[in-house]
C-alpha cells in the first residue's frame, strides 16, 4: 500500500509538469542566456555601455561589407585605367571561348527581360514601350553610332541611366556580371564579333584642342544621338551653322559661343532651347575637350 501510495504521488506531479495552466511565473531553476539583459536595435541603450545611448551602432567610418569592396574599376565602373569609358571587358570574363559562350547565352536572356520592352527584341529601337511618350526614342544597337560606341558608355548607361531619367538606372535590377553578358550579346548578335567594339571607337587623346578631337568626342561623348550635323533637327537643335547664332532659351537669349557650349555641356538644364525638351544629361568634360568640340562646331558651318 505504501509503493502505490508513493506511485499516485510520482504520477500526479508528472502530470502537473504536463500542461498545467498556472498565472504564477515559472520557476527557472537555470538563469541561461535567454533570460540575460540585452539591447534592442532602435531603443534606448540601458546599459550606458555606448556613449551615444543606442543600442543599434553605425558602422565605422570607411567599412566595406564583405565582397563589396568594387575594387576593380573595369568591372565595376566600366572605366579604364584613365578614368575614361573602357574599350575592352574585363579580362575575368574573356577566360576562353567557352566563357565567351556562356556569357553571351546569358545576355540575350537579360536582354529580353530588361531592354526589349523599349529597345525592341531585334535590338532595332522598336520595342513595345517605344511610342509611349518618352522625349528620346529608344536608339537601335544597329546604328553605327551604337556600335562605335565602347563598351565603357554602355556599361554606364545601364548602371546611371541616360538623358535624365529617359531611361532610369537598372543597377539594382541587373547585377554587375549580367551588365557585361547584356553587352556580350549586343557585340555578338549586332556586330557579329564577340567581346570587342569596332575598331577605332574611341577618341585619340590630344595634348591641345584640335577640330579633329572634337569631332571624335562628338560621336564618342554621343552627342550624335541628339544633334545632327547636316541641319536635320533630332532631339536637339542640330550644330550645322549654329555657332555664333543667337538662341532663345528658357531664361531668354543667348548667343551660341564657347562660355555657352561649357554651360550646356556641364548643367544642361541651366539654359534649354526654346522648343526642344530638357532631356540632355550632364557630361564631366574638360576644358580641352570642349575647346576641341567647340573648333569643330564651328567647322559646320
Amino acid at each position: 500500500m505504501h509503493k502505490l501510495g508513493a506511485g499516485l504521488v510520482g504520477l500526479l506531479v508528472l502530470a502537473g509538469c504536463r500542461g498545467g495552466e498556472s498565472d504564477k511565473p515559472p520557476v527557472h531553476l537555470i538563469h541561461n542566456m535567454d533570460t540575460q539583459e540585452r539591447g534592442k536595435a532602435y531603443r534606448k541603450d540601458s546599459s550606458d555601455v555606448f556613449p551615444n545611448g543606442r543600442f543599434m551602432q553605425a558602422p565605422p567610418e570607411g567599412t566595406v561589407a564583405w565582397g563589396q569592396l568594387g575594387e576593380d574599376d573595369l568591372f565595376f565602373r566600366g572605366l579604364d585605367a584613365q578614368g575614361q569609358p573602357a574599350v575592352e571587358f574585363p579580362a575575368a570574363l574573356k577566360d576562353g571561348d567557352k566563357a565567351k559562350e556562356e556569357l553571351v547565352a546569358r545576355g540575350a536572356i537579360r536582354y529580353q527581360i530588361f531592354c526589349a520592352p523599349c529597345h525592341g527584341e531585334l535590338a532595332d529601337g522598336k520595342g513595345p514601350v517605344a511610342g509611349k511618350g518618352l522625349l528620346v526614342p529608344p536608339p537601335s544597337f544597329k546604328d553605327d553610332r551604337l556600335k562605335e560606341m565602347v563598351n565603357g558608355k554602355i556599361y554606364g548607361a545601364i548602371t546611371n541611366g541616360v538623358n535624365n531619367g529617359n531611361m532610369a538606372s537598372y543597377a539594382s535590377q541587373i547585377p554587375v556580371e549580367d551588365r557585361w553578358a547584356i553587352i556580350a550579346y549586343l557585340r555578338q548578335d549586332v556586330q557579329k564579333t564577340v567581346l570587342e567594339p569596332k575598331p577605332g571607337a574611341v577618341a585619340v587623346a590630344s595634348d591641345k584642342p584640335t577640330a579633329e578631337y572634337g569631332a571624335a568626342l562628338y560621336k564618342q561623348e554621343g552627342c550624335n544621338a541628339c544633334h545632327s550635323i547636316d541641319g536635320s533637327k533630332l532631339v536637339g537643335p542640330s550644330f550645322k551653322g549654329l555657332w555664333g547664332k543667337t538662341e532663345s532659351t528658357t531664361t531668354g537669349d543667348v548667343k551660341v559661343d564657347e562660355a555657352y557650349l561649357k554651360e550646356s555641356v556641364l548643367n544642361p538644364m541651366a539654359k534649354v532651347v526654346t522648343g526642344y525638351p530638357p532631356a540632355m544629361p550632364a557630361r564631366q568634360l574638360n576644358d580641352l575637350q570642349i575647346s576641341s568640340l567647340a573648333l569643330y562646331f564651328q567647322s559646320l558651318q
